[in-house]
């Protein structure tokens, strides 16, 4: 039985070989864009259900709820309205393969023609497109599977507050043809997962977060053939639409060589982590953003700092010094948690004066 996610469909749609492909690089620890992302959703479902939920109260991750996430939520919420389910279980399956789905938010309307919609929150800033978008067809195939439904229309909406993007944060696709053309992607599905092969196929929509891209054969050679167009000659002499072309390809070539660096830094930092001596390079911790120590109340704030620090939520430590708190008191009562390690090109001659100018030295 081939068992695989909504999530990872896409990459499997375009890569049925990588799932034969092991990671060579355990997670790297740095978990804060996943578990800011599962605090958005939280924080979504519950003023959906219209539970109370404020500004510097935390999700059940622990990551507490700010400002500017409330505000990307109710953007939303805004967005889907008020029918329709949160967290719909959209599992469909063949004889020897399944697809495990929960969907964000999905609504089934029947006025005169009927119409499937299925949204997805995305609290990250790499843009999403909901065209042809795999996840969100998969999500849609398993709700008229499991609700035996046969929509007119079929609609796909990726809603995304935080980047720019030209078209707005909410952003639509119609699948061509309705449910038609939905069959027709769940065939594609299913041939694709019942007769799987071992072939490879890079490209930067499935390469960028595969768990293989680290040692992969067919990423090495598209990296190669990148810096190949790189490379090349340039003649200011190229007709227009040739040069518009090219520029194209230097701009894709860019992405995948930026998307292979990053995947060789993350396993150096893995080979150091271990105990493995690479030449001229070291790690540098990352800390995050300032916050309160744990256990620390508004109301214990304000008694210490002498300043109203909580009126409809405790304050930011930002906020804090602009109403007036030294900057020494702040910094006694906030924290810079741990956040991971950088890849950082270091002088290892300079590292060693630094040990004995410590006293780190021998006598």
């Amino acid at each position: 039985m081939l068992t695989t996610t909504a999530t990872e469909l896409p990459r499997l749609m375009r890569c049925i070989g990588s799932r034969l492909m092991r990671a060579s690089v355990p997670d790297n620890g740095d978990t804060d864009a996943r578990d800011e992302g599962n605090a958005a959703d939280w924080l979504a479902e519950q003023l959906f259900a219209g539970t109370p939920v404020q500004v510097g109260d935390k999700a059940p991750n622990g990551w507490a709820i700010t400002d500017d996430m409330m505000d990307h939520v109710r953007l939303y919420l805004d967005a889907l309205g008020t029918g329709g389910d949160m967290q719909v279980v959209t599992t469909f399956a063949g004889e020897t393969w399944e697809v495990r789905g929960r969907a964000d938010h999905i609504v089934y309307e029947v006025d005169g023609l009927s119409r499937l919609t299925v949204s997805d929150l995305k609290y990250g800033h790499r843009i999403v497109s909901p065209e042809e978008n795999w996840t969100l067809l998969a999500h849609a195939i398993g709700e008229c599977i499991n609700k035996r439904i046969q929509p007119d229309h079929v609609v796909l909406r990726i809603i995304q507050p935080r980047p720019y993007h030209a078209d707005g944060p909410v952003r639509s696709w119609e699948v061509p043809g309705g449910y038609a053309g939905l069959v027709e992607r769940y065939h594609a599905i299913a041939a694709r997962l019942s007769n799987p092969t071992n072939e490879l196929v890079s490209g930067l929509d499935q390469c960028a977060k595969c768990h293989a891209r680290y040692d992969c054969p067919a990423f090495d050679r598209s990296v190669w053939n990148a810096l190949d167009v790189v490379m090349e000659g340039f003649h200011d002499a190229m007709p227009n639409h040739v040069l518009a072309i090219e520029y194209e390809q230097f701009e894709y070539a860019e992405q995948l060589i930026k998307t292979k660096r990053e995947a060789v830094a993350e396993l150096m930092t893995h080979r150091i982590k271990s105990g493995q001596v690479i030449a001229g390079y070291g790690l540098e911790n990352r800390q995050g953003q300032r916050r309160w120590a744990k256990g620390l109340t508004g109301a214990v704030l304000s008694a210490a700092t002498g300043v109203g620090l909580s009126l409809d939520a405790v304050v930011t430590p930002a906020e804090a010094e602009r109403r007036g708190v030294d900057k020494d008191v702040v910094a006694a009562l906030t924290e810079r948690p741990m956040i991971g390690s950088k890849l950082k090109k270091v002088d290892p001659d300079a590292m060693v004066r630094r040990v004995f100018q410590n006293g780190g030295g021998t006598r």
